[in-house]
């Protein structure tokens, strides 16, 4: 189960980063019809929440969160679902014990067009502080996610992080030669 954790946190990392809500603006499902140029000021605004997250998330400085995260957030993204926004917080503060040079870099990220969803395409960068998820003790990771959160009164309700298949069964066959 802890060899999935650190994907899980990172996904949500991601997810709830790229989903970061916009808290200045109303989503566009609950205004309505809205014009091309609040599409855009949503979907920026949305982008730069998403980069404040991420930044929390590479410095351990969590507390960023309680802006753009609902309280009553469950997360999707690991063997079970996270529930509350504390646990989030718990689970992605344990990145910190694992790796080092934490960092995520949002490449490319959408709204949808209602408001309700946004998308996000992150990498994932680090090193490995010991034996982990099948590395061995300084190994550089390099990943990329996609995570997707619905948005609620401006902030993240709910949030689902997705993975390359093939990199995850690299990772449990490295995990598997390592139990031999």
């Amino acid at each position: 189960m802890k060899r999935f954790i650190i994907t899980a946190a990172v996904s949500t990392a991601c997810l709830l980063l790229s989903f970061s809500p916009c808290m200045f603006l109303t989503s566009t499902a609950q205004i309505g019809k809205t014009d091309t140029v609040t599409k855009e000021l949503q979907a920026n605004i949305n982008r730069q929440n998403t980069l404040a997250v991420y930044k929390g998330i590479e410095t351990g400085d969590l507390s960023v969160m309680d802006k753009f995260v609902a309280e009553d957030v469950i997360d999707h993204a690991a063997m079970e679902d996270v529930k509350g926004r504390e646990n989030v917080k718990k689970m992605l503060a344990d990145i910190h014990n694992h790796y080092t040079n934490l960092k995520l870099t949002l490449i490319s990220d959408a709204t949808s067009e209602d408001g309700v969803y946004h998308f996000a395409l992150a990498r994932i960068t680090g090193t490995c502080k010991e034996a982990y998820m099948g590395m061995p003790a300084n190994t550089p990771i390099d990943r990329t996610s996609v995570g997707v959160a619905r948005m609620q009164n401006g902030k993240v309700a709910e949030h689902w992080g997705f993975e390359d298949p093939r990199e995850m069964m690299k990772r449990m066959d490295r995990m598997n030669k390592m139990k031999k």
